[in-house]
């Protein structure tokens, strides 16, 4: 028998799967039952609304998406760490329009003419997943010893504004150097992270 445990993980796989091959407008209870074998009366016991069933789905995206394996690579200097780490949410190198469409995608069905509510909960949910697991990343980092420039909260908020603006240039940017540039952009960015307020005023006054 399959415990309940069992079936909302089924479901969300399913829904997840969907989302990417089928994209978010497809996304809805009752394609996602049928996907997944259930009555929407059995979905909704797991997923009370559709803006949950999108939440979910955001934070599973997301926290897949994202892996915390070179942030955990003492053996790399810790700017190098944070860059390999916050690579992540810049487009791959081998496509980078896929990677760059999905995200634009899911900003014109949030905010555009035809705005969906569930839709703007998942950009919400997985904007709040990618903050918590950024803080995380600098709060390992300032446990190992390393002075930041602000607290893991505050440094991770501006992060995500900057890859937020990163991206919508990269739409209008899309030659390898546009990706280069990206790239060094965060790499400034993981350096100045790091790099303590007195330290960085120093910096900045040296002629």
């Amino acid at each position: 028998m399959v415990g309940n445990a069992d079936k909302r993980q089924h479901i969300l796989d399913v829904a997840t799967r969907l989302a990417g091959t089928d994209g978010l407008r497809g996304l809805s209870v009752r394609s996602v039952a049928a996907a997944a074998g259930v009555g929407a009366t059995t979905l909704r016991a797991y997923f009370p609304s559709q803006a949950l069933l999108y939440r979910a789905v955001a934070e599973r995206v997301v926290s897949y998406a994202l892996s915390n394996d070179r942030i955990q690579e003492a053996s790399l200097a810790p700017a190098e760490r944070l860059y390999a780490s916050l690579r992540q949410f810049l487009p791959g190198a081998a496509d980078p329009q896929s990677a760059l469409v999905v995200w634009f995608e899911l900003l014109t069905l949030a905010l555009g003419p035809d705005a969906s509510a569930e839709v703007l909960e998942m950009v919400r949910s997985g904007h709040e997943e990618s903050a918590l697991i950024t803080s995380r990343w600098f709060s390992l980092l300032a446990a190992d010893g390393c002075t930041l420039s602000s607290t893991p909260e505050v440094l991770a908020d501006r992060f995500l504004a900057l890859v937020d603006g990163l991206h919508l240039r990269l739409l209008f940017d899309r030659d390898e150097k546009g990706l280069d540039r990206a790239e060094n952009t965060l790499r400034w960015f993981a350096e100045q992270s790091l790099t303590s307020p007195g330290e960085h005023a120093a910096a900045t006054e040296s002629p």
